[in-house]
């Protein structure tokens, strides 16, 4: 369990990664470069990272592109450690060729009400006809936000179990933003959770202050029986 960096510290992934290491109990980590201005710098510092102590370590794709082409994305995506996931959003998928060559390591992600694919169970199992040997984030948020039953969420999970890698946690909006895991979120996320395999990772991505980050790890701790 830990963080992203993008939820720690908006672009500033060095910062993300400080205030992480500061909570003994998160040992694994996101790599954020959700905007694609950001993910030059990400590479050009990664041999400077002091990642020791963790267990896990993915790497979050740009979620739009602005600055730069898919090709090149994928291409500085490509230079990335083989060991680490690569969690992408399906919409900045324009290639399919490209990204299949990237096998296991490219992890897609399920989606929220702004996108228009992989969303819902169907979408998403069309994403891995596509990619079949593609990997899974299962984001719980986006999951309720669609149903807050969590049907969608455990179809998803059922359908894709083999495929699990990371799971994505937080509370979010009607506008996709991303907030703590209060009670009702963390009851909804009970029913998930006993299905989820306790060696699977779990990414917070809850925006909160430096402050509330203990709290935050307790609160996704209470809901996946930790």
């Amino acid at each position: 369990m830990g963080f992203s960096t993008g939820a720690l510290a908006k672009g500033d992934y060095r910062r993300g990664l400080e205030l992480q290491r500061a909570l003994p109990r998160a040992r694994a980590l996101e790599l954020s470069a959700l905007r694609d201005h950001e993910l030059r710098p990400l590479l050009d510092g990664l041999d400077a990272l002091d990642l020791s102590g963790l267990d896990y370590v993915s790497v979050h794709a740009p979620s739009k592109l602005v600055r730069l082409t898919e090709r090149e994305v994928f291409e500085r995506l490509q230079a990335l450690p083989p060991a680490w996931p690569i969690v992408v959003h399906p919409c900045i998928v324009r290639t399919p060729e490209l990204w299949r060559s990237l096998g296991p390591r490219l992890c897609l992600e399920n989606m929220d009400n702004r996108k228009t694919g992989g969303r819902s169970p169907a979408e998403v199992r069309a994403l891995f006809a596509e990619f079949p040997e593609a990997t899974f984030c299962l984001d719980v948020g986006h999951a309720r936000q669609l149903d807050p039953t969590m049907a969608t969420a455990l179809q998803m999970l059922f359908d894709h179990a083999g495929r699990l890698r990371q799971v994505h946690v937080s509370d979010v909006g009607p506008r996709g933003e991303h907030q703590p895991v209060r009670v009702l979120a963390r009851w909804a996320f009970e029913r998930v959770a006993k299905h989820v395999p306790p060696e699977c990772p779990l990414i917070i991505e809850s925006v909160v202050g430096p402050e509330a980050l203990e709290g935050e790890l307790d609160a996704v701790l209470q809901a996946f029986g930790g």
